[in-house]
């Protein structure tokens, strides 16, 4: 379960998300659907301008999975480091190394290339016709298919389309690389999952709401 060798686990991880991205940039979300999304709202020069920004500065997409990757893996692992520290304050034989616990974090990604993987090949294979709404609203296995998107408060949206099958397997993997790592129970690693990367994400999706509710009063 402990990744034996973490940056090369780090780059592998980083660059099947990389080629994804490129896959879901230049074969699905193309020059066409952005006209389509588009051309009702501006003209066709101011279409052209915008289309011509992307192709010079999609680059630097590619440039930023790897950084953001690593900043966020990085993050989530010192607030899980930071919890287990506190969690066993008084218990010298429960010390772990940060390089145990950020590969248990990239060991999670998967559940989140996953994700990815599956956007692709739906509208890659299966739902081939498709609006740009369709596709950045895309969330397959999540609580939001319950609900009419238009009857909802534009800040609830990210909260309940993030309660979906890939964040609980990322929990998952997690709550299970911390069992093996620390030597103890369900309980307990899940006590500290939560206690951390739970702690993190509320405060996460807060701030995107609270950015969600001020945007849509512009």
């Amino acid at each position: 379960m402990i990744i034996k060798n973490n940056y090369f686990y780090f780059v592998f991880i980083a660059t099947l998300t990389t080629l994804l991205t490129f896959v879901l940039s230049n074969f699905i979300q193309t020059d066409a659907l952005y006209v389509q999304n588009l051309s009702e709202k501006y003209s066709q020069e101011i279409i052209a301008e915008i289309l011509n920004i992307r192709h010079q500065w999609s680059w630097l997409v590619y440039i930023f999975i790897p950084v953001l990757l690593y900043l966020s893996t990085s993050l989530i692992t010192l607030i899980i480091q930071l919890v287990i520290f506190l969690y066993y304050i008084n218990d010298n034989t429960h010390k772990v190394e940060y390089k145990d616990t950020w590969g248990i974090v990239l060991m999670a990604q998967w559940s989140t290339l996953v994700g990815i993987f599956v956007k692709v090949f739906w509208f890659g294979f299966y739902h081939t016709q498709f609006t740009m709404d369709e596709l950045q609203s895309f969330s397959p296995l999540s609580l939001i298919n319950l609900f009419e998107k238009k009857t909802l408060d534009i800040w609830w949206i990210y909260p309940i389309q993030l309660v979906n099958v890939f964040e609980v397997a990322y929990w998952i993997l997690l709550i299970i690389g911390i069992k093996k790592l620390l030597k103890t129970s369900w309980y307990k690693s899940f006590e500290i999952i939560l206690l951390s990367y739970g702690l993190a994400l509320i405060v996460w999706v807060v701030v995107i709401m609270f950015i969600s509710l001020n945007f849509s009063q512009v």
